[in-house]
């Protein structure tokens, strides 16, 4: 009986210690994609003018001291995205003092989780829909954030509570877009594509006038003087 415990025991040990083996090669391989997606973000740019960082849909499972000071090189950032990242926590957040817009869409986070976004006193857009959030209390490490414009909390448990809209609009009293709709519950819709559109059409515009100048300015050329038809 003794050596049949023993060898269990054993066989139990061996399962675990390759269990984290593979937890550990599973995170350096998550790590390393990650600073191979800084790179290919930031190729070509100096720190300081690096504005955004997205590491979406790579599984990190957590943040790293190593990521969080790769992260943290870049001190003017102000957009950062880890939705789908499998993130239990947000242990070890990067400090980023110019921080506006956060997106943690479709993690694991919990209202624990939310604390250490206090400090970001400048936060503006916040997306964290998709996390294990059931009731009102746990948003109350957001109170802090004075300047949140935008807030994203759909596929939540607290997003289907009573009185939900009325609720946030309330507490948070510099909220003007809830969930992709604005307080009279309209959607929002994003033009970014749109202006993109105006600003090429208005430089072809500008080009057609500069044509037209150009033609005129050869028609001139063109145009016998009135000495000359003498």
């Amino acid at each position: 009986l003794v050596g049949s415990e023993m060898c269990i025991r054993d066989r139990y040990m061996g399962i675990y210690n390759i269990s984290i083996k593979q937890r550990s090669l599973y995170m350096s391989s998550a790590f390393e994609e990650a600073l191979e997606s800084i790179n290919e973000q930031t190729d070509g740019m100096e720190d300081n003018e690096v504005e955004e960082l997205l590491f979406d849909q790579i599984e990190l499972g957590q943040i790293t001291p190593e990521l969080k000071k790769a992260i943290e090189k870049y001190s003017n950032l102000h957009t950062l995205s880890l939705n789908q990242c499998g993130l239990n926590s947000l242990d070890n957040f990067p400090n980023l003092p110019k921080l506006v817009r956060l997106e943690l869409i479709e993690n694991n986070l919990k209202s624990k989780d939310l604390q250490v976004l206090k400090t970001f006193k400048d936060l503006q857009s916040l997306s964290i829909g998709g996390n294990q959030l059931k009731t009102f209390d746990d948003l109350e490490p957001l109170k802090a954030l004075k300047q949140l414009q935008q807030l994203d909390l759909q596929n939540t448990e607290v997003a289907k509570r009573e009185k939900y809209r009325e609720q946030m609009f309330e507490v948070f009293p510099s909220l003007v877009i809830l969930d992709n709709l604005d307080k009279d519950g309209k959607e929002v819709e994003y033009d970014d594509d749109e202006e993109g559109e105006d600003d090429d059409e208005e430089d072809d515009g500008d080009d057609e006038e500069e044509y037209n100048e150009e033609d005129d300015d050869d028609e001139v050329e063109k145009a016998p003087s009135k000495k000359q038809k003498k």
